[in-house]
């Protein structure tokens, strides 16, 4: 039996072209063929049907001796260290370095990431296969001009990202080769502000939080600087994530609870909430990848409920049905996989580990695999 997924071409987060998943009589991984035909992702991840056209990215960290970024294929072979620099020496000490916030350009073939290779933290690029590593923002040893959270225009032209070189965490946007680095929303800056990118439109606005008043606020601002407003209209709404096709935003918003997952139409209208549980439901991570938390065919949305400092990741309907507990324990999205499966970094088993899970919440299997050494923030590549 064949089943064949649909495609999606949008642009920036995680890879979003799909294989097609087979699933023969009673293979060893499906439980008879009634189970085949009750799930989506049969395949297992070294299946070449499914997988074999990526590798995953990743972040991998051993005690405290900095950081690096990995590839290797989905059966865990091929592990290559892309970047060669986990620490960098100083005069008086010995930088440790870290790389966050990888985001993928829309065509797939180059990351944006944010490492402290410098000291203060910059923005660098890099192809997928680990060459042309340039540096695309300053961040400087022994500066305040630190730089986070880079994120691609759908055109892949431009990257928002957040600087303190003014005073204050303001948004900027350059263009993708790093040159003509301007404020976009210098209104709002003040010294006790912190505005940070969280998503573009898609017609090309830069969608960011702004917290320099009691509660978040999402704002949306042209790549120049104009028509900057809020985005909602109303205080306590924040981290906007837009549908495929572009014509619905998932965000979180305050309420009595804490926060909940809601859904409107890109216009404003129809507003609908789609969870109430105990604690905050959140798009949350910290130094995330730019992740979207939609799947790729736009039925279902990833979120994070945090209670009693366990932030356990779930799935829901864009409806708002058929709601599934993916973990029970702390666990960090990281993308929807090119088979249909759900991506995320977890420490449960000790050291944190990369992971993919069906998004009925079977089916959990380490991809990493290293007890001895952290790795997170998986990103699946097309293999070069």
């Amino acid at each position: 039996m064949t089943f064949l997924l649909g495609e999606s071409s949008r642009g920036h987060g995680s890879v979003r072209s799909w294989s097609k998943s087979f699933c023969r009589p009673l293979p060893s991984w499906c439980v008879g063929a009634i189970a085949c035909m009750l799930t989506i992702a049969c395949d297992s991840p070294t299946n070449p049907r499914a997988l074999a056209e990526y590798q995953l990215l990743f972040v991998n960290e051993v005690g405290s001796t900095g950081q690096d970024i990995y590839r290797m294929n989905p059966d865990g072979t091929g592990r290559q260290n892309l970047t060669n620099l986990s620490t960098v020496q100083y005069p008086t000490f010995t930088l440790a370095v870290e790389y966050r916030s990888m985001a993928l350009s829309p065509d797939g073939r180059t990351i944006a990431f944010e490492s402290s290779r410098d000291g203060c933290p910059g923005i660098w690029g890099m192809n997928v296969d680990g060459s042309a590593v340039r540096k695309l923002s300053i961040g400087d040893y022994m500066t305040t001009r630190c730089n986070f959270y880079p994120v691609w225009s759908p055109d892949g032209n431009h990257i928002a990202f957040t600087t303190s070189r003014e005073g204050s965490f303001s948004l900027y946007v350059m263009n993708a080769d790093g040159t003509n680095p301007r404020n976009a929303a210098k209104s709002l800056d003040n010294g006790s502000s912190y505005s940070w990118p969280t998503s573009w439109s898609p017609d090309g606005r830069v969608v960011f939080q702004y917290d320099g008043q009691a509660q978040s606020q999402a704002y949306i601002v042209n790549a120049d600087g104009t028509n900057l407003g809020l985005l909602f209209g109303r205080t306590g709404d924040g981290s906007p994530e837009w549908s495929p096709d572009g014509a619905r935003v998932a965000f979180i918003r305050n309420t009595t609870s804490g926060s909940s997952l809601f859904v409107m139409n890109a216009d404003g209208t129809d507003v609908r909430q789609l969870t109430n549980h105990p604690g905050l439901d959140e798009f949350w991570g910290d130094w995330t990848n730019d992740y979207d938390r939609w799947s790729p065919d736009g039925k279902r949305i990833v979120f994070t409920n945090e209670i009693n400092g366990r932030a356990e990741l779930h799935v829901i309907d864009a409806d708002g049905t058929n709601e599934v507990p993916l973990t029970n324990y702390t666990a960090e999205f990281n993308g929807w996989a090119p088979d249909g499966r759900i991506t995320f970094n977890s420490a449960v088993n000790g050291s944190q580990e990369i992971y993919l899970i069906n998004s009925d919440g079977t089916g959990r299997v380490n991809l990493t695999n290293t007890p001895n050494s952290n790795e997170v923030r998986g990103l699946w590549v097309r293999r070069q």
